[in-house]
């Protein structure tokens, strides 16, 4: 995974649902660091890992299967 890459950030406690924002690191200390706009505005977030859920915007690239590989 490369940093910084563009997420969907899902949060109850902050009442985040889908917001694109970018994660910009994987702290050590169990953070989330993002960057999130916000009524207009540029916003640094740092959220707890154990209660933020995130999905990659950029999907994962399609891998075939060995089964679909002709030998």
């Amino acid at each position: 995974m490369e940093l910084p890459t563009r997420v969907e950030v899902y949060n109850q406690l902050l009442g985040l649902s889908g917001i694109v924002g970018t994660l910009m690191a994987i702290r050590q200390d169990g953070c989330y660091e993002l960057r999130l706009h916000r009524q207009g505005k540029l916003h640094l977030a740092l959220l707890p890992i154990d209660q933020t859920g995130i999905v990659f915007v950029e999907p994962e690239p399609e891998v075939m299967a060995e089964a679909d590989i002709e030998r």
